[in-house]
């Protein structure tokens, strides 16, 4: 009787085509969302940072008579000397640096230099470029992603097309006050527009690379802001008029957001930034917020109505 055989019969070439091509498709369609639940940790990470920096803020205060910090500290006629950064030290569980820290010296003189070297996670946002370009001094700074609103200037109200500039004055310079202001420390009372909708860091993320929107790195670096020992970290707001690749784009634009992050608030996150409130909590502050609301939410005394896009 005669066996029957089982033929073995493998792929041909056109089905090793097809199932290639399907696994191709089916990796398309899953790198998106890998990566849009990256971004999702990432952005959760860099808001967690943004907490911890706002925690240390209000226990600094707690500490000394309910005031935050000036955001610049002047020595004698300095008023560069030191950032807020290493007073903040000691309350996200970094004293040891602290400790090497001389407040007789200057941010970027001595031994301070070296202590400002130190990479702090909580300083960098996640979703930042992690190589970054050294300055002109060719020393290669700790980043510094997030920074203290510092102010508001008369030539943002100007160029976005509102009256309500709450300082008298004609400079073009003239500065709205934030929550943590230069020079001189701000009691949390002081704050009468509210703690909660007042705005006290935000990001401005990539420093020293210039970014710039529709450019992305433009290869130079920024004018100031090279790390997060820096006095120049912080930011008032300006919002500027966009030009050319690597530039310095004019102030006093109705680009307002996500634009530059040569001082203005910038983030590598879609659709807008990150930011502290000075009640301590965190929000994500969309890129496509009226200038109105904007000014009202960095001035700390202006009177002003936050509007109902935030």
């Amino acid at each position: 009787m005669l066996k029957s055989r089982t033929s073995k019969r493998g792929f041909t070439l056109i089905e090793l085509l097809v199932v290639i091509a399907i696994i191709a498709i089916l990796i398309g369609l899953l790198l998106p969302a890998v990566q849009k639940v990256r971004e999702a940790a990432a952005r959760m990470s860099c808001q967690n940072n943004l907490k911890q920096l706002g925690l240390a803020l209000h226990n600094y205060a707690n500490s000394n008579n309910n005031m935050f910090p000036a955001s610049r500290i002047t020595v004698g006629t300095d008023a560069k000397f030191r950032s807020w950064t290493p007073i903040a030290l000691p309350y996200v569980e970094a004293d040891a640096v602290a400790k090497q820290w001389n407040e007789s010296l200057k941010w970027n003189a001595g031994t301070n230099m070296t202590v400002s070297q130190t990479m702090f996670k909580l300083f960098a946002c996640p979703s930042a470029p992690g190589s970054r370009k050294t300055p002109s001094n060719g020393i290669n700074l700790g980043p510094g992603d997030y920074g203290s609103v510092n102010a508001i200037r008369r030539r943002f109200y100007t160029a976005n097309g509102l009256t309500n500039f709450p300082f008298p004055g004609t400079n073009a310079g003239d500065e709205a006050p934030g929550a943590l202001k230069k020079v001189t420390p701000t009691p949390l009372l002081g704050i009468t527009d509210g703690l909660s909708n007042t705005l006290l860091l935000g990001e401005d993320s990539g420093r020293p690379n210039l970014f710039q929107k529709g450019f992305g790195d433009t290869g130079v670096v920024t004018a100031d802001g090279y790390g997060w020992a820096d006095p120049d970290s912080g930011c008032s707001i300006d919002g500027v008029v966009p030009g050319t690749k690597g530039a310095t784009w004019q102030t006093g634009g109705t680009c307002i957001m996500n634009c530059t992050n040569d001082s203005e608030l910038f983030s590598f996150h879609t659709g807008g930034i990150n930011a502290t409130m000075a009640d301590g909590s965190v929000r994500f502050i969309r890129e496509n917020l009226n200038a109105a609301t904007l000014a009202a939410l960095v001035t700390a005394t202006g009177g002003d109505i936050i509007g109902n896009d935030f």
